[in-house]
Parts: C-alpha cells; sequence; structure tokens
C-alpha cells in the first residue's frame, strides 16, 4: 500500500513539474491582435521573425548586456525574445520568452537555456505599453460596426 502511495505522489510530481512553461506569461490583455502586435514592436524593436499568422515574434539578437550584437561570427553568446500572442479571441494571453543560444563546436548556434528574470522584465515593460495603449485609444472612433 505505501509503495503505491509513493509511486502516485511521483506520478503527480513529475506531471505538475512537466507542464510548466518557460518564460512568463501576461493573461489577458485587453487589445486586439494588430494593436497587441504594435505594441510588442514598441517595446522589442522591429522582429526578426514574424509568424505567418502574426501572433509569434522573435526580437533581434542580443547580449547579456542588451547590445545588439554587431559582429555575429565574433560572439559566442547570443539572447532573443520570443513573444506569442495566445488565444482565438479577446481578451489574448501574451507569452514572453528570453532565449539563450550558444556556438556549438562546430560553430553554429543552438540552444542551451532560457531566462526567466530578463523574461520578467521584458513582460513587466510590456503589460505597462499594453495599459497606456488602452488609455490612449479612442472608443467611438475605434468602434467598427462590422
Amino acid at each position: 500500500m505505501l509503495y503505491y502511495r509513493a509511486a502516485l505522489l511521483l506520478c503527480s510530481v513529475f506531471a505538475i513539474v512537466s507542464c510548466q512553461t518557460r518564460g512568463v506569461l501576461l493573461k489577458e490583455t485587453p487589445l486586439n491582435v494588430s494593436e497587441t502586435r504594435r505594441v510588442i514592436v514598441s517595446v522589442i524593436g522591429e522582429p526578426r521573425a514574424l509568424s505567418q499568422n502574426g501572433r509569434e515574434l522573435s526580437s533581434q539578437y542580443y547580449d547579456r548586456k542588451q547590445n545588439e550584437i554587431k559582429k555575429m561570427e565574433m560572439a559566442r553568446e547570443r539572447l532573443f525574445t520570443h513573444i506569442t500572442v495566445l488565444g482565438d479571441r479577446r481578451p489574448y494571453d501574451v507569452q514572453v520568452e528570453v532565449l539563450v543560444e550558444s556556438r556549438n563546436q562546430e560553430g553554429s548556434f543552438e540552444l542551451v537555456g532560457s531566462d526567466d528574470s530578463r523574461a520578467a522584465v521584458i513582460a513587466d515593460k510590456l503589460k505597462k505599453a499594453l495599459n497606456q495603449s488602452r488609455d490612449k485609444r479612442n472608443v467611438i472612433d475605434d468602434f467598427r460596426s462590422f
């Protein structure tokens, strides 16, 4: 009986730990997808990559001091921000991840981890920008009946 309880406890702990995601999740953002994308670009700069549906954006590469990398062939490590707009209708959730890549033996970059503390800082900036953008909207002029 004790063996079964221990196995059940171990399985439940494994299930809880395996469901964790990287980064920071902003819940219930108030803007539509296009306005949210505009605010994201204002925070992270011009995106290096944009998904076909416009809901995933990746920033330019930068170093640990948040400076742009001038000579990529000299860099040993690079970071970038990956932001995803989640959900099928408003209010949307926004996931912010900062991913770390390191140069391997062959000279190409491979993903080695994530930096959740940097993701929290960027998510805080993004949350403030989303709230400011919401306050500046003109509800009557932005209303579309169809």
